[in-house]
């Protein structure tokens, strides 16, 4: 033991506690009490706990004088102070904060590494028969010495007050902090449960987004307007699914084309190739090689736009359709590109996608046709 070790006084002041504890820590959360005292013989200085020290004293609310020392060597134990422990502990960096209750200090160590801590209290059964004072009782002081030095088991260096004796018996009392292997366990068993619990969320996320029927993995990776189909007709998306290729890749097409019909593209002479080429399975034709090239082609400004192509085609006006929420050409363009897609379900679905918007305020008139002639069902 040295006798003369050299003294840093890091702090030294009045604290305000309340519930009769102060903490040093370098986290940012204070744990809980009794926890940072499981597996220890002392119970006025817990550090069960990496990186926390949680100190007790006897007053429960007021104001408590207490002084934190660096030393470069253990110290003497000074016969003035009536209770004394000792705690092993490792800060994980050098600024740590000294807190009670609402109450927070900064107190700076010259290094890290490994520490002994010495917790000297004197006049602790004065302050706890007290309980609560405005002011600082002058028989009850604090003292927390900190010096490098192994880790080792915690001890009670001196017992001269009841109040401590209470904490020493109740530390006692508490069951060993679990072993590293009983923290991995644990810590095993914490994910375990997290991802189940992510698991049956994201179950719970795919059933509502798809109608409260979980899909198949055929149409959970199908892509394209799958969802939005499941939301809006999700019995026509399992029908969809329960058809044959050679149907769905006829139904696609029968959509495309019903949608065309409706936004009277059909009429036109350099649309008409392209739905018979659809319908023969062959390369779409010009300009319906690249879907940018159709659309300016419908669009009500656009260099050839809808109603002059009708006139052109000598139309009488009085066919000509009455005023619709959508612009029909647009919506219905997609529908024959959809219709070609290598994957007949996904074509089929799309098509139907399109289709219908393209109908909009008839939508119904579309569904119910669709079920007669391709689901056998009636409309």
């Amino acid at each position: 033991m040295c006798h003369h070790a050299h003294v840093t006084v890091l702090f030294d002041d009045d604290v305000p506690v309340h519930y009769g504890f102060i903490f040093l820590s370098s986290e940012d959360d204070s744990p809980e009490l009794m926890e940072t005292r499981r597996g220890q013989q002392n119970g006025l200085c817990g550090a069960a706990v990496p990186g926390v020290i949680s100190l007790i004293t006897g007053l429960h609310t007021g104001r408590v004088r207490l002084r934190v020392e660096w030393l470069d060597s253990e110290p003497v134990l000074d016969p003035q102070w009536e209770d004394a422990v000792e705690v092993s502990f490792t800060p994980s960096e050098p600024d740590l904060t000294l807190s009670s209750f609402d109450y927070r200090f900064d107190v700076r160590l010259p290094t890290v590494g490994d520490r002994r801590v010495r917790y000297c209290a004197s006049g602790m059964d004065a302050a706890h028969r007290q309980d609560t004072s405005p002011t600082r009782l002058a028989a009850e002081r604090y003292l927390l010495q900190l010096w490098p030095g192994a880790p080792n088991p915690d001890s009670v260096l001196r017992e001269g007050s009841g109040y401590a004796a209470y904490w020493h018996g109740a530390a006692r009392a508490l069951p060993p902090p679990p072993t590293d292997q009983q923290r991995a366990a644990a810590a095993r068993a914490d994910a375990k449960r997290a991802r189940r619990e992510a698991e049956r969320a994201a179950e719970r996320r795919e059933v509502l987004m798809w109608r409260g029927r979980r899909p198949s993995p055929r149409l959970r990776q199908l892509g394209g307007n799958v969802i939005s189909v499941a939301r809006s007709d999700r019995g026509l998306l399992d029908a969809f699914e329960a058809l044959d290729p050679q149907t769905q890749r006829a139904a696609a097409r029968w959509l495309a084309r019903r949608a065309f019909e409706i936004a009277e593209l059909d009429r036109l002479d350099w649309v008409r190739p392209a739905l018979d080429a659809m319908d023969a399975g062959a390369a779409l034709p010009e300009p319906f090689s690249e879907p940018a090239a159709v659309f300016p082609l419908v669009r009500p400004a656009g260099p050839a736009t809808i109603r002059a192509s009708i006139l052109a085609n000598r139309i009488d006006a009085a066919t000509q359709p009455k005023a619709v929420r959508v612009h029909r050409p647009s919506f219905a363009v997609p529908a024959i590109f959809s219709a070609v897609h290598p994957d007949p379900l996904r074509a089929l679905v799309d098509a139907f996608s399109h289709a219908a918007a393209t109908f909009d305020d008839r939508r119904e008139d579309l569904v119910a046709e669709l079920r007669r002639r391709w689901l056998d069902q009636p409309g």
